[in-house]
């Protein structure tokens, strides 16, 4: 009886095993699922993509740049200060609202535009494969070699490029706003 017992109770456990890792979706998947919701964010919104940045910088209301290393797409709102240039471990304050988490449709827009505490980068560089980790979201950084000191821009941010919370769960994120603070010129 106990070795009846035993091989069905090995047997449930294996079909248990079996099931749950027939459920599991890949990396591939996760990408495609992301791809088909930016797609569907920018139908929606009738955003223009556009494969050369501006030479003057200026964009239109619905026109979205993206970032051909990256996959990050932003639009410039305003250039802010841009006679100060960066410096390698300078701080940049980051300020957003209209975050959304638009893959699962959720309708929550969050913010940290009127927090005491925004959210501080260091700066090391432009987003590359050995600098990317060092972010908390490198998607923020990648407009940073065009915009200056007050700064804002809207974006779409891909789940690799995003927050450890965004790769975690496989969100892209879009922001109606994101403003930069240089430090040095506070």
């Amino acid at each position: 009886m106990k070795l009846f017992n035993s091989i069905v109770l090995t047997l449930i456990g294996l079909l248990i095993i079996t099931a749950s890792c027939n459920n599991k979706k890949s990396y591939a998947d996760y990408l495609k699922d992301e791809r088909k919701a930016i797609d569907l964010l920018i139908a929606k919104n009738n955003l223009e993509i556009l494969s050369k940045f501006p030479a003057n910088s200026v964009f239109g209301e619905n026109e979205f740049y993206k970032d051909p290393n990256t996959g990050v797409y932003f639009n410039i709102i305003t250039l802010g200060d841009t006679t100060h240039r960066l410096q390698w471990r300078e701080k940049i304050h980051v300020r957003f609202k209209g975050l959304n988490y638009f893959k699962d449709n959720d309708t929550i827009l969050y913010s940290n535009f009127l927090s005491a505490f925004p959210e501080e980068l260091e700066y090391i560089g432009p987003v590359s494969s050995a600098t990317k980790s060092s972010y908390t979201n490198a998607g923020w950084v990648v407009p940073l070699t065009y915009v200056g000191h007050k700064g804002r821009v809207k974006m779409i941010i891909p789940f690799e490029m995003g927050s450890s919370y965004d790769q975690t769960y496989y969100q892209p994120t879009y922001y109606d706003l994101v403003e930069y603070r240089f430090d040095s010129q506070w």
